[in-house]
C-alpha cells in the first residue's frame, strides 16, 4: 500500500516507477505464496468468483494462441492486469487478525490524507498543473480525478450516517486535489455518487413516498450547486476567462465539455477517436473490419501494454491510430481480450457489487453500513471510470489494491460470516 501510494514521490527521488512496480508485484507474489501454503495445509480455498477468473485466464490464453502475438506481451498483460487478482485471492487465504486488518485500514486513511497535503505543497511550489498528483504519480493525470473520489465516497458514507460537518470539510479538501490538477470530471462524478449514496442510504427506495429522501435530494442540490459554482469559477479550464476566479458561464462549460468529449479525428495525422464518446464506436468498427475472431478474443493480451520490451511505446496511437479517447478501460480490455473477455471481466465485478449490496440490505449496524456503502461507492467509481474515463481502476496499483482490500475488509468484518454465502 505504501509503495503504491508513493510511486510519484519515489520517482522524484530518482527511483524509477518501473522499479517501484516490480517491488509491488514481488510483494504480491510473496503474499500469494503464503496463501498457497495455507490452502495446501487446510486443503480448502476461499475463492469467490474463482471460476469466472479461471475462465478469463483461459480466454486470455486463447486470445494469445489465436492472434499469434509476441510471447512477451501476454506476460506483460498478466503483470499489468492479473497481478491484482492474485492479490485479491491471497487476501482471502491468509490469516490476517482483526488488529492487523484495522491497522491496514488506518494506514489507507492516512495515505489518502497525505495526498491532500502533497497537492497543496504542489500548489504553492509550481501552481495548478495536471502533473504531480499527490505523491502517487508524476504524470498519470486521471488519478487526480479517481483517487479523490475514493476518499469522498468514504467521507460521504460517514456523513450520511453520522451527520458530522467535519466530513463535508474534508470532502472540500479532496475536491481541491482535482481543482489543483485542473481536472473537470471530478465535479460531475461527485454528483452521481452523492445521488447514489443518498438513494441507498434511504430506508424507503420509493422517492414519492419518502419525504426524508426528498428533503435530502433538495439539500444535496443546494449544497452541490454551491460547490459546482465555486469549482467552475476556480478552475481555469471551466470558465471563459481561463483564470482562477473567472465567471460562471454554464453555456461555455457545456460547449467546452461537448467539444472535449466528442473530438473525432485529426485528419492531417490519420488519428481517430480523440474524444471519449467517439472512441468506442471507432474501435469496435476496427475490430469488426478485421474479423469475428478479433471481435470475440481481441487483438491479443498485452497488445496495448506500454513497455520498452515491445515495438511501440504508445501502441494504441502508433499502431492503431486511436487518439486520446481510446484510453478508456473499456477499450483497454476489449481490444486486447475481446467481447468474451469483457463479459467475464464485468461479470466478476458485478458479482462483487451484488454480494456487498445483499449484505448491506440486511445490516443494521451503523459503522458496518458505512464500510459497506463505501465499497458500493467504490464499485460505482469502478464502472464510471471503466466506461467513461480511464484505465486507472484496472492498472493503478494504489486504487486497485484499495478497492480489493475494502471488499475483503467488509466481507470479513464480522467473523467471516459472509465468506461462503
Amino acid at each position: 500500500m505504501i509503495l503504491s501510494f508513493s510511486k510519484g514521490l519515489l520517482a522524484i527521488l530518482g527511483i524509477n516507477e518501473t522499479i517501484s512496480q516490480l517491488i509491488i508485484e514481488f510483494l504480491i507474489l510473496l503474499l500469494f505464496s503464503i496463501a498457497v501454503s495455507n490452502i495446501l495445509r487446510r486443503k480448502k480455498i476461499n475463492g469467490l468468483g474463482l471460476l469466472i477468473n479461471l475462465l478469463l485466464l483461459f480466454v486470455i490464453l486463447l486470445s494469445f494462441i489465436l492472434t499469434s502475438i509476441e510471447s512477451i506481451k501476454p506476460i506483460l498483460f498478466l503483470r499489468n492486469f492479473f497481478i491484482y487478482y492474485i492479490f485479491f485471492y491471497s487476501l482471502f487465504n491468509i490469516n490476517l487478525r482483526s488488529r492487523q486488518k484495522e491497522k491496514i485500514k488506518k494506514l489507507i486513511f492516512y495515505l489518502f490524507l497525505i495526498q491532500v497535503i502533497a497537492a497543496f505543497i504542489k500548489l504553492f511550489i509550481i501552481g495548478t498543473t495536471e502533473n504531480f498528483i499527490g505523491i502517487m504519480s508524476i504524470s498519470e493525470g486521471s488519478i487526480a480525478t479517481i483517487m479523490p473520489l475514493f476518499a469522498i465516497v468514504y467521507l460521504l458514507s460517514n456523513y450520511l450516517i453520522y451527520k458530522y460537518i467535519k466530513y463535508l470539510i474534508l470532502i472540500l479538501l479532496f475536491i481541491s486535489i482535482g481543482l489543483i490538477s485542473k481536472k473537470i470530471g471530478i465535479i460531475f462524478y461527485i454528483g452521481i455518487l452523492y445521488i447514489y449514496l443518498i438513494y441507498i442510504s434511504s430506508s424507503t427506495k420509493n422517492i414519492f413516498l419518502n419525504m426524508v429522501l426528498i428533503q435530502k435530494f433538495f439539500k444535496s442540490i443546494i449544497y452541490f450547486s454551491i460547490i459546482f459554482s465555486l469549482f467552475i469559477s476556480l478552475n481555469p479550464r471551466t470558465n471563459p476567462e481561463h483564470i482562477v476566479g473567472g465567471s460562471i458561464d454554464i453555456e461555455y462549460l457545456i460547449s467546452y465539455s461537448e467539444a472535449y468529449q466528442t473530438l473525432n479525428t485529426r485528419e492531417n495525422m490519420g488519428i481517430e477517436g480523440d474524444g471519449r464518446f467517439d472512441a468506442p464506436g471507432i474501435v469496435l468498427n476496427k475490430m469488426f473490419d478485421t474479423g469475428i475472431i478479433n471481435v470475440l478474443f481481441g487483438f491479443g493480451p498485452g497488445e496495448l501494454v506500454k513497455s520498452t520490451l515491445t515495438k511501440y511505446k504508445k501502441p494504441l496511437l502508433e499502431k492503431y491510430h486511436i487518439g486520446y479517447g481510446g484510453r478508456l478501460g473499456l477499450i483497454w480490455i476489449t481490444m486486447q481480450i475481446g467481447l468474451i473477455g469483457l463479459v467475464l471481466f464485468l461479470t466478476f465485478h458485478i458479482l462483487l457489487y451484488k454480494k456487498v449490496k445483499k449484505i448491506y440490505n440486511r445490516t443494521k449496524d451503523k459503522q458496518y453500513r458505512v464500510y459497506l456503502m463505501t465499497f458500493l461507492g467504490f464499485s460505482i467509481i469502478y464502472f464510471l471510470d471503466f466506461f467513461t474515463y480511464s484505465p486507472s481502476m484496472i492498472l493503478n496499483p494504489g486504487l486497485v489494491l484499495v478497492y480489493f482490500y475494502t471488499f475483503y475488509y467488509v466481507l470479513t468484518y464480522q467473523k467471516r460470516e459472509f465468506l461462503n454465502e
